[in-house]
């Protein structure tokens, strides 16, 4: 079972990512581990304008109502934000509320340095946030469990035993954005989402130019690897990907230069045979005829290596001229079912094929296809039986189809079943196999109509070939 590899662009983007995850790691545990507990400075911005206003809120619902209430009022704010509410006098004790002990830092600073006693309730305006100085505020951390402690002094009164008493509202919570009171991480995340996304869009000129310069190279090198070796690259870039676009240029020029004079060697030597090989045969038909009886079995063994020698040679140049057919015959319009049908006749004469193709036309060199398919036909009447042939449109291109049910190949064999002199296992004997050349033919000949060629193994048995050609 193959994993899915992510591609270049989505790790470079990723290590970009953890990159930047470390940094905001290690950002964060300086501010936890190396910050002192008081955290006065978050109070300087927002936080603390948005703590003055809760303050200033609380302060007129609780003078709008009678001090009774007051504990039902505190409860209501809490149940809303998920913090502790209380409100300490100016000695530091809780007077309503149910917020713990708070710790010695925290009892000094809840000491409100106003008058903290007086014998009758003064006059009071209701707070108003605008216009006046900020109020005294802290926050503080404790440890063992970590609270953020949040208090401010308020302009409000509260009566115990006979005195009114100056109060301070304390927010207790358990992680410092206390609910959105007192840090709000929405904007540093949108601040964070798109100092990424910026940093993506920048990338990403840089990122796509080395993606793109990698996927062009590896396409090029299939097909280099595919026998086409007029595949060139940009050699625009100045670095390292540019000298590899120069590299692969230069190898494949150089591939095509070596296939090229090995093609062309091979069909001369295979041209210059045909003549000592006629000589030979015309030879042996001469020694047949002044020979005697007991020479018949060996005379005839010979004529069958000749023949079999003839064939060969005429399979290499057959090979060697495939690759020049466009070159020879201009395509024209060709009727797909009459090609397939005079194939089918020519190869099979004997043997019933199941033919069904579509009446249409391709536009492809005649002779070219004509030899992919009659090879094809030619390999499955050899080795198989229950041929058929299908032939029609299939997603805008035609596709035809050899299927028979035969041993079939085994599925290493794949792979290399048309390249030159390749025969599986079960057809290397002379009898029933051939020179190994048929189907590297039906493969150029097919390239040469534009098209592909593949095999596979069929279900039950036998073997089918897909030859794809383009309708136009």
């Amino acid at each position: 079972m193959s994993l899915w590899k992510p591609p270049l662009y989505g790790k470079i983007l990723a290590w970009f990512l953890v990159n930047l995850l470390m940094l905001l790691l290690f950002g964060y545990v300086y501010v936890s581990r190396l910050v002192t507990p008081e955290l006065e400075w978050l109070l300087s911005g927002p936080s603390g304008d948005k703590m003055e206003k809760l303050s200033v809120r609380l302060a007129d619902t609780l003078m709008q109502s009678p001090q009774g209430q007051w504990p039902d009022i505190l409860e209501s704010f809490e149940g809303r934000r998920g913090v502790i509410f209380a409100l300490f006098n100016t000695d530091g004790r809780q007077v309503l509320g149910h917020a713990p002990d708070p710790p010695e830092a925290v009892r000094s600073r809840l000491v409100d340095k106003r008058r903290p006693e007086m014998r009758q309730r003064p006059r009071l305006r209701r707070p108003e946030p605008s216009g006046q100085p900020p109020k005294p505020r802290f926050l503080l951390r404790s440890e063992n469990p970590t609270r953020y402690w949040a208090g401010i002094h308020m302009d409000i009164l509260h009566e115990q035993g006979g005195l009114w008493h100056p109060m301070t509202m304390v927010m207790v919570s358990g992680d410092l954005s206390a609910g959105g009171l007192l840090f709000d991480w929405t904007p540093w995340l949108v601040l964070l989402s798109g100092g990424m996304l910026l940093s993506a869009l920048l990338w990403l000129p840089v990122v796509r130019g080395i993606t793109g310069a990698v996927r062009r190279t590896n396409e090029a090198s299939k097909l280099i690897a595919a026998g086409q070796f007029d595949t060139r690259l940009p050699e625009g870039r100045g670095d390292e990907l540019g000298e590899l676009a120069a590299s692969v240029n230069a190898m494949a020029a150089q591939l095509g230069g070596y296939v090229r004079e090995q093609r062309r060697i091979t069909a001369d030597v295979a041209h210059e045979l045909c003549s000592p090989i006629a000589r030979m045969q015309m030879a042996l038909g001469v020694v047949e005829q002044r020979g005697v009886p007991e020479q018949e079995a060996y005379l005839r063994k010979l004529d069958q290596e000749l023949q079999h020698m003839a064939r060969l040679v005429e399979e290499v140049l057959a090979f060697s001229r495939a690759e020049a057919l466009p070159e020879l015959e201009p395509a024209e319009e060709v009727p797909l079912r009459e090609l397939v049908s005079q194939a089918v006749a020519r190869e099979a004469p004997e043997t019933p094929v199941r033919v069904e193709v579509e009446d249409l036309n391709v536009h492809v060199c005649r002779k070219a296809l004509d030899r992919a398919v009659g090879n094809v036909i030619r390999n499955a009447v050899r080795y198989a039986s229950d041929i058929e042939v299908h032939g029609g449109k299939a997603a805008g291109r035609v596709v035809i189809r050899v299927l028979d049910r035969g041993p079939g190949v085994p599925e290493e064999s794949l792979t290399r079943l048309f390249e030159p002199f390749y025969r599986p296992e079960a057809a290397r004997r002379r009898s029933t196999g051939g020179s190994g050349l048929g189907l590297a033919i039906t493969k150029r000949c097919i390239e040469a109509c534009g098209g592909k060629v593949t095999a596979r193994n069929r279900e039950g048995g036998g073997l089918e070939v897909t030859m794809d050609l383009r309708l136009q």
